[in-house]
Order: C-alpha cells, then sequence, then structure tokens
C-alpha cells in the first residue's frame, strides 16, 4: 500500500514549471523526493507517495519552480490516520 499526501484548502501564485517535493529540511538540500507537476493553484487535491521510497525523515513539502529554481512555498507534514 501506497502513501497519500493530501492537499486541503490549498493556494499558491501561478509560476512556470511548479513541482511538489517531499523535502527532509525546508530548502530541499537535505534530500527530496519528487512527486511531479503541481496539481491545481487552489483547492483540495492529493499525491501518491511510494511506501519504498519515502522514510520518517521527509518531514516538509515544497512548491519549487523549475525554471527559476524558486521556492514558492513549504509547508511541514502532519500525519493523520483516516
Amino acid at each position: 500500500t501506497n502513501l497519500v499526501l493530501s492537499f486541503e484548502d490549498f493556494q499558491s501564485q501561478s509560476g512556470p514549471d511548479l513541482k511538489i517535493y517531499l523535502s527532509k529540511d525546508q530548502t530541499g538540500k537535505g534530500g527530496i523526493i519528487n512527486l511531479g507537476e503541481l496539481k491545481a493553484l487552489k483547492g483540495k487535491f492529493n499525491y501518491e507517495v511510494k511506501k519504498s521510497d519515502y522514510s520518517a525523515d521527509f518531514k516538509y513539502v515544497l512548491v519549487w519552480c523549475e525554471d527559476f529554481s524558486v521556492l514558492f512555498g513549504v509547508a511541514e507534514l502532519k500525519a493523520s490516520m483516516m
């Protein structure tokens, strides 16, 4: 079984080539997992994370602009048992 990363009440500014990463720190320099393109600029959506790729060391979610190497936002992960 894989894990699910849920975004709820999400909102971001638009930008070119925005990606979602799981990260061990708030900068993405400590190790990352690329989850793919940002699915929407606002609302509720999910990303599937391979359980084999994930460890408890990943504590942050980053919204990153690939084209300009700019961090658009960061959030700390919170576990939910639903």
